[in-house]
């Protein structure tokens, strides 16, 4: 057990073959890099990750220009290697674990996507972490043989693997939902724009926020392209519109041009290529007249 003298507080870890254990405890502290470790193999600084449990009070941490806030229970990944300001604001209690970044990510490539999210220790991956950490700070691990040791940490490493397993289940199963909402979002900015037929994808990314290749993402998972979405929904709402009594006096080069198609022949092909017809053909063979038609005879014979 290895214990500092000039922490304002109390402070003791536990070294456990390459993992650090620690826990430390006191009124206020502040612990801050201003410049990166170098990449280059001479640099001598091996660069390390370190998770943190908030135990008591609160801690503000500022990396990557992101503020994070953690309270009693929540864990975080950080990258001890890159510039950061970490703030204990008031009496505070912390379990620190540090671990060498570069067999972790040979391990876990993903554990990559647990740097900057605030874990809570209720997630059952993250209390079986928390309950190890936990025991390697209660033990007196001096008198332990190297290879148990060895197996500890490893232990520690894999079950730090599987938190970052855990967030990209959880992220794999919340994605369908999300696609979902964001390709409703396209679907209803468009259905807006319907009538222009300047209408792109770089005028939804201007729009909505949403870079071009996921769009194309988003809709690669759909029984169409975006493009043809669009062509086929005009096409569609020009095949209602033609037989809806409100457009009945209107000329189809007007229809047309109300739902993005800026040349009539044209629009024409493609609508004949669609529906089998022209559009005057399935214009002229509405039922509707021959409805009213009959109506008409009915009343005057009554």
């Amino acid at each position: 057990m290895n214990t500092v003298t000039d922490f304002p507080g109390t402070y003791h870890s536990q070294v456990l073959d390459t993992v650090t254990v620690t826990q430390a405890a006191g009124a206020h502290h502040s612990v801050q890099r201003h410049s990166p470790w170098r990449d280059s193999c001479d640099s001598g600084a091996e660069q390390y990750l370190l998770v943190i449990w908030q135990r008591r009070g609160t801690a503000t941490l500022m990396q990557h220009g992101s503020t994070l806030r953690l309270v009693p229970g929540d864990m975080l990944v950080h990258e001890a290697g890159q510039p950061y300001r970490l703030d204990f604001e008031e009496t505070f209690e912390v379990t620190v674990a540090r671990i060498p970044a570069a067999p972790m990510r040979s391990l876990c490539p993903l554990v990559d996507t647990l740097l900057g999210v605030v874990q809570n220790c209720r997630q059952p991956q993250v209390a079986l972490l928390t309950a190890m950490a936990d025991c390697h700070v209660a033990t007196d691990y001096a008198a332990l043989p190297r290879a148990a040791a060895v197996h500890a940490a490893e232990a520690l490493r894999q079950t730090l693997a599987a938190c970052a397993l855990g967030v990209v289940v959880a992220e794999q199963q919340r994605r369908p939902s999300m696609s979902q909402y964001h390709l409703g979002r396209i679907r209803q900015y468009a259905l807006k724009r319907i009538g222009d037929s300047t209408l792109s994808i770089n005028e939804l990314v201007e729009a909505l926020g949403i870079s071009a290749a996921h769009i194309h993402r988003l809709f690669a998972g759909e029984a169409q392209s975006f493009s043809t979405w669009l062509w086929d929904t005009r096409l569609k709402l020009c095949h209602l519109a033609l037989r809806a009594p409100e457009c009945s006096g209107q000329p189809i080069s007007q229809i047309a041009y109300q739902f993005g198609f800026s040349h009539p022949a044209h629009f024409s092909r493609a609508y004949r290529n669609h529906f089998g017809m022209t559009p005057s053909a399935w214009r002229a063979s509405a039922p509707v007249a021959a409805d009213h038609s009959a109506t008409g005879h009915r009343q005057a014979t009554k």
